[in-house]
């Protein structure tokens, strides 16, 4: 196992046992969906020009809510699969590829 190898493995180890859907979810959610949904709906309003709503009306607000659960899933859901699973194979890989090597 070379160095790179070695501290991914120490890393993950730690990692794995510490990581939860809560703490994803929140992180995800603060740094990614939150400005996402902001920054798209800011765009659509004031450079694509949709005036369809007033800019502070229920229905509008209703809009960036919806947006907003719908980004969250996907993005929250699609992102934590994701990061967990190409770890985890990596993790594993690297331990099977060593275990066969002191065989």
């Amino acid at each position: 196992m070379d160095a790179q190898e070695e501290k991914f493995v120490s890393y993950w180890s730690e990692k794995r046992k510490q990581w939860n859907w809560r703490t994803h979810a929140k992180k995800t959610f603060s740094n990614v969906v939150l400005p996402l949904a902001i920054l798209i709906d800011l765009v659509n309003f004031f450079i694509i020009g949709d005036t369809e709503y007033a800019f502070f009306t229920f229905t509008h607000l209703f809009s960036i809510l919806l947006n907003l659960l719908v980004l969250s899933v996907l993005i929250i859901l699609g992102s934590g699969f994701a990061n967990w699973n190409y770890n985890e194979g990596k993790y594993w890989n690297i331990l099977r590829k060593n275990s066969n090597k002191l065989q």
